[in-house]
């Protein structure tokens, strides 16, 4: 036993008080419904964790750009140090990619560059997907036009093992050899297949064998082949843009079906494996806002993938849909720092069991976990 001295003690007591703030505020902040016809429904129960991760004391995120789940429920995060803009003697900017366990430890971090392969540029950084063999993709966005045109693939561990694309000017969606602007990938095990949301500069979804890099297939909106020369001008109403505007993201469910975040034309599009366009679903379409409202995507962890989660970058907050209807039954967050809000959502997943995970870019610049704690009815 032994005693504390008078500031140390005061601290701790300080700290005490904060933290019990922090967790009686973090109970408040759970999924709400978003209409009043839901009475009989059932949403998903999410309730922030204040305290996940734990981050080095000395460590400092930048702009969280992608956030995944293994098939161990354990957490990567990319983000991007160069947007870290608190340099002090104390601080350093955190490692790019992360690795955490499900309580939020920190198992191991690794940085690029390296031999053998082109790692992105300062703030190039962008999504991060553990495929089901445990490698991790990530990808270099090319922001404003930059020449980043790449995926990497590593093992578990950070070693080097394939890149697709390569540094580069200028897009063409229907090159079959380069990419351009790749903004995220999802692996599909049954085929093997990697599937690129190409996505800042180009106007498709690529698929490559996810081993070898060799080009399977790509299209456009609704399946067509993309055409570069058409306008980028958002579409608010009516039909929907012929073209792809800002392919920011894709997921594959487990029914082998192929969603597309098209965060600019505010929409998803479902597809086939094979590129078969299924339907699409506007979100927010009314909004005006130069975000778009449609920046990630991630299912549910139960098998059916019942609800499908939607990040809304302009609204600051996670919509929940019914996956089969696209009703929208609620959302997680509001506007704001504290925990359980946000400020500009950028990135989600879920694990397998439930929990959601969302990453924050330019003006959040952090991570955060929500638990899933069941299906709550609406009375």
């Amino acid at each position: 036993m032994f005693l504390l001295s008078g500031d140390r003690a005061q601290r701790q007591r300080r700290f005490f008080v904060v933290a019990v703030v922090i967790t009686f505020c973090a109970g408040l902040l759970t999924t709400r419904s978003n209409a009043d016809d839901q009475t009989g429904k059932q949403i998903p129960n999410l309730q922030v964790d204040p305290l996940w991760p734990q981050l080095p004391e000395t460590w400092i995120l930048g702009a969280s750009a992608g956030i995944a789940a293994d098939k161990f429920d354990n957490v990567w995060i990319i983000h991007r140090p160069a947007s870290v803009t608190e340099k002090k003697a104390c601080c350093r900017p955190a490692p790019v990619v992360m690795e955490f366990d499900p309580a939020g430890k920190l198992l191991q971090s690794w940085n690029g560059p390296g031999e053998g392969y082109q790692w992105p540029s300062e703030n190039d950084e962008h999504g991060i997907y553990v495929d089901y063999k445990n490698n991790v993709w990530i990808a270099g966005r090319g922001a404003n036009g930059a020449s980043e045109n790449q995926l990497l693939k590593f093992d578990s561990k950070g070693k080097f093992l394939l890149q697709v694309g390569r540094r580069a000017a200028g897009n063409d969606s229907n090159d079959t050899t380069r990419l351009g602007q790749p903004a995220d990938m999802a692996v599909y095990p049954p085929t093997n297949e990697v599937f690129v949301a190409d996505g800042y500069g180009n106007r498709r979804i690529i698929v490559f064998d996810a081993d070898t890099g060799v080009y399977k297939r790509h299209w456009g909106a609704y399946g067509n082949k993309p055409d570069d020369a058409a306008p980028k001008n958002p579409v608010y109403q009516g039909p929907g843009d012929a073209q792809f505007n800002q392919v920011h993201h894709v997921r594959i469910s487990n029914d082998g079906l192929v969603y597309v975040a098209d965060r600019l034309n505010r929409r998803i599009q479902i597809f086939r494996i094979d590129g078969t366009f299924v339907k699409e679903v506007f979100v927010h379409r009314d909004s005006k806002e130069t975000a778009g409202t449609v920046s990630s995507l991630a299912f549910s962890g139960d098998p059916q993938q019942r609800f499908i989660y939607v990040a809304d970058q302009t609204e600051n907050q996670i919509l929940i849909f019914d996956r089969q209807t696209f009703q929208e039954l609620g959302a997680v967050g509001r506007l704001g720092r504290y925990a359980g809000q946000f400020v500009s959502p950028h990135n989600i997943a879920t694990d397998s069991q439930g929990n959601l995970f969302v990453a924050e870019d330019l003006g959040g610049q952090r991570v955060q976990k929500f638990a899933f704690k069941g299906l709550t009815t609406r009375r």
